[in-house]
């Protein structure tokens, strides 16, 4: 079982560099720097983390192809594979937070993606390229800097539609925000059907799930913490909440549903409140020590050869603090178990 943490990007230098470290030495094998627009830049970010760490691999957790053509992806992630050989991924996904205020669209993230995969790999091959996909396009242009070594490529997918196309394409698959045995479980039965589909073998694919974790003694306060990260997927995928078939009991409140069609980002609060605790119990693994350990055996047990924390703050568990309580009072058990 291998540990992946997400860091967003609200934190200066500083501290980021003081986070990477403390994973690093903590037992963490990948640093995941979130692409939020507005925040620090995730490449400025994952380069400073690169040459204050020596193991752990790192890369975007994740960028998109709308906002940043994946040709300056591409070159991106190459300069960054010169700086941390052999330790540089890249993770790439369908984006939303920060798309209306650009005035960018997300067009058939389904197609996009898998052409973004496409266009880059080509382009780290070295060469001109020319390509003219359905969505993406790059017109006979050639990268300057290649990576030494061959960069895996981790895509991101929470509807049946793009985890089918990440296990046709990538390298890994990053399944968010299934926290519970059925999400998990539905999760790798499209990706095993997908493989087969593809003609690619399970083992050709590593399966990572991204999860939210708010730790608290009260359990009551956890599961607050976590509600802003379980509607925030809701409102990126809007209209398409198809990632919820295999939580059948789970519905959208309708005041909920009303406000999320507003597009306003600034509304997430308010949605996060409306949202039932059973959301929270589905999409976010939130509690008391004692049931965040019993919560991450669960869903370990489905499969995944990654699990990547992000930290949701507490007042009784603070970002290191709960960086700290999973790599050493969860990960070691998961590790002997799984």
């Amino acid at each position: 079982m291998k540990a992946g943490l997400l860091v967003l990007g609200q934190y200066p230098p500083e501290r980021l560099v003081r986070i990477a470290r403390l994973a690093e030495e903590w037992g963490y094998d990948y640093f995941w720097f979130a692409d939020e627009k507005f925040y620090w830049d995730p490449w400025v970010g994952l380069t400073l983390v690169a040459v204050n760490t020596r193991r752990i691999r790192l890369g975007p957790g994740v960028t998109e192809p709308y906002a940043r053509h994946p040709a300056l992806t591409a070159m991106a992630a190459a300069s960054l594979a010169c700086v941390a050989p052999g330790r540089t991924v890249l993770g790439i996904g369908a984006g939303g937070p920060g798309f209306p205020e650009l005035g960018v669209e997300r067009v058939r993230p389904a197609v996009a993606i898998p052409e973004a995969v496409e266009l880059i790999r080509r382009l780290w091959a070295g060469g001109r390229v020319d390509y003219q996909g359905r969505v993406i396009r790059f017109r006979n242009g050639r990268l300057q800097v290649r990576p030494p070594q061959l960069v895996p490529i981790f895509v991101a997918a929470r509807g049946p539609k793009m985890i089918g196309a990440a296990a046709r394409v990538g390298d890994g698959v990053i399944i968010a925000p299934y926290a519970s045995p059925p999400g998990v479980a539905y999760a790798q039965d499209l990706i095993e059907k997908a493989l087969r589909a593809a003609g690619r073998s399970r083992s050709e694919l590593e399966v990572a799930l991204r999860v939210d974790l708010a730790v608290a003694r009260c359990r009551a306060e956890a599961v607050e913490a976590a509600r802003y990260w379980v509607a925030l997927p809701l409102w990126v995928s809007y209209p398409d909440w198809s990632y919820l078939k295999p939580l059948g009991h789970l519905a959208v409140p309708k005041a909920a549903r009303e406000l999320i069609a507003q597009r306003d980002y600034g509304l997430l609060p308010e949605i996060a409140g409306m949202l039932p605790e059973a959301f929270v119990a589905e999409l976010a693994v939130a509690g008391t020590p004692e049931e965040v350990g019993g919560r991450f055996r669960a869903i370990a047990r489905q499969g995944v050869d990654q699990l990547i924390i992000h930290p949701v703050p507490t007042g009784d568990f603070g970002l290191e603090e709960t960086i700290r309580y999973f790599a050493q009072e969860i990960l070691g058990s998961l590790r002997r178990e799984v």
